[in-house]
């Protein structure tokens, strides 16, 4: 029937049509999706990049271990780096910065003795100038982190893998990871060593993130300390404190004094602070260290709360002795008493309080080396094969400053007055000091003369960068 035809016509019609449209839109989804994937590969798409090895050290201490394998070798100096390489300073490398990486956009790393570093990801955009993403992995040692601040990148992504922890720092900034092992030994599940993570800003900001994911930001002139369970601790003012038990509270008068007895090596002994005497003399003219509870200086009140009570080393020499007799207490500084590098810092601020009750000689004795408090530091100027060089102190009581008629070479005096506190504050980065000398070793208190009681409390050496 016409009709029937008619009506069929328009069904193929329609049929026809719509195969046309679908076929149409799958065809501009197709072309859509390579558009899209086109354009995703274009912006995503990244070329790796290479790092300088800058060699400051004068022996072979800079290794380097290529990607994948597992061998360290020798590195040279303007070597180039690339992804999966990694760089370590041994420790014997000196003091200061014995290597830097200049990475390919303008950024510098330094790296100190005992650092080590894996350059996992330095990667830039591959047509512009869109995004740059470096990720490094600090597994040792101190390094300083010096970042470019005119980026040529829209994004710039720059992180440090500490642990278990992730650190995201801002271009234009100025950073630095220490990482040491804790003072008291900790065993982690997974066998890998146990480190604490010492992060500082110079200038900049920067996050640290932790495995509880809670991330803690930091910005110029702080600090903050992840355990090594991978947990930030709280920002802090970026000093840094190179004396241990300056308060001399973490042990008993008897463990200290028992770092004098070698005979008995299962006496319970302190570890910070080694008392040493002249034990060639009698009993009765040998002189003492012990501990005096005080009110913190300079409180004159014989009682105060006990929030106010301090600790001082008490040096005590009584009898009417008519030979010298040396009292001491010394430290060995940085881990395991090896000494410190102190390079990296601007300010080393020496401080004690000291207060002398009795003094029988007159000002510094007739060689003006016996007075009832001296101080002795150790330190070395840039290398591990330069000598020690010391700067002593002669803290002394006497009517007037026309009392000291001796004075030795290379000791410096400060009068105070007798039974009263004092504090003795210096910034060792002076000109007469230590102004450019990159290592200490120790740090010494003593008594010398004839009969002396004098005191000292609070001993402090602050770092600051």
């Amino acid at each position: 029937m016409p009709n029937d035809r008619l009506a069929a016509q328009r069904r193929t019609l329609r049929l026809a049509w719509l195969t046309l449209i679908v076929f149409f839109g799958l065809f501009l989804a197709l072309v859509t999706g390579v558009a899209l994937t086109v354009r995703q590969w274009y912006l995503s798409s990244t070329d790796s990049q290479k790092a300088t090895l800058i060699v400051r050290s004068v022996d072979e201490s800079i290794v380097w271990q290529p990607a994948g394998r597992t061998i360290f070798q020798g590195a040279r100096d303007q070597q180039e780096l690339g992804e999966g390489d990694v760089v370590r300073a041994l420790p014997n490398a000196g003091y200061g910065q014995v290597a830097s990486l200049r990475l390919f956009e303008g950024s510098q790393l330094d790296l100190w003795a005992g650092a080590e570093l894996r350059l996992s990801e330095l990667r830039a955009t591959r047509w512009y100038s869109g995004a740059l993403q470096i990720t490094l992995e600090q597994t040792g040692g101190y390094v300083r982190y010096d970042l470019r601040d005119d980026q040529p990148f829209d994004s710039v992504r720059f992180t440090v893998l500490v642990g278990d922890a992730r650190v995201e720092l801002m271009p234009g900034g100025s950073y630095s990871i220490g990482l040491y092992p804790p003072e008291r030994r900790v065993t982690r599940i997974d066998g890998r060593p146990a480190l604490i993570a010492d992060i500082a800003a110079r200038s900049g900001s920067a996050i640290v993130t932790g495995v509880a994911g809670q991330p803690a930001r930091l910005v110029a002139g702080q600090r903050i300390e992840v355990d090594p369970a991978g947990l930030p601790g709280l920002s802090v003012p970026a000093r840094w404190e190179l004396i241990r038990d300056g308060g001399f509270s973490l042990f008993s008068e008897a463990e200290y004094n028992n770092t004098t007895r070698a005979d008995d090596p299962t006496l319970p002994r302190a570890t910070t602070w080694q008392v040493s005497g002249t034990p060639s003399l009698p009993l009765p003219e040998r002189g003492f260290f012990r501990l005096a509870l005080i009110c913190r200086p300079t409180n004159t009140m014989l009682t105060c709360p006990p929030e106010d009570w301090r600790t001082a080393a008490w040096f005590y020499r009584t009898g009417g002795q008519v030979n010298g007799f040396v009292t001491s207490i010394r430290q060995s500084l940085g881990a395991q008493g090896a000494g410190v590098d102190v390079s990296e810092f601007r300010s080393l601020i020496f401080s004690l309080w000291v207060r002398v009750d009795y003094q029988s000689l007159l000002a510094a004795g007739d060689r003006g080396t016996e007075c009832p408090v001296m101080i002795r530091i150790v330190a070395r100027r840039s290398s591990p094969v330069d000598p020690d060089e010391e700067r002593v102190v002669c803290i002394y009581t006497a009517a007037s400053d026309n009392d000291l008629r001796v004075r030795a070479d290379g000791i410096f005096y400060l009068r105070i007055e007798p039974a009263t506190w004092t504090q003795f504050r210096v910034d060792l980065r002076d000109e007469r000091w230590l102004p450019d000398y990159r290592y200490i070793r120790s740090v010494e208190i003593y008594a010398n003369g004839h009969d002396y009681d004098a005191k000292v409390a609070e001993v402090s050496l602050i770092g600051m960068q």
